[in-house]
């Protein structure tokens, strides 16, 4: 491969990294705006196409634990 082939994959590969980074922001914003709204983890997960262990995680990691919904509800 020559050189600008390797700097022209490296360019495309950082570019794709930067939108699957992006994507994944997109995706938990989603993901705690369904939560917020009361959509239970099932159906989030479901809509998403995520493990319910997946949307756990992504609410864990933003500090939403079972106990902190103020309607009583859990996961």
């Amino acid at each position: 491969m020559s050189e600008d082939a390797l700097k022209a994959a490296q360019r495309a590969y950082q570019s794709a990294q930067e939108a699957l980074h992006a994507a994944r922001r997109r995706l938990a914003e989603a993901v705690l705006d369904a939560y917020a709204n009361g959509e239970p983890v099932g159906r989030i997960a479901e809509r998403t196409g995520q493990s319910t262990t997946n949307v756990r995680n992504t609410l864990a990691v933003h500090g939403i634990t079972p106990r902190s919904r103020t309607n009583g509800a859990t996961y």
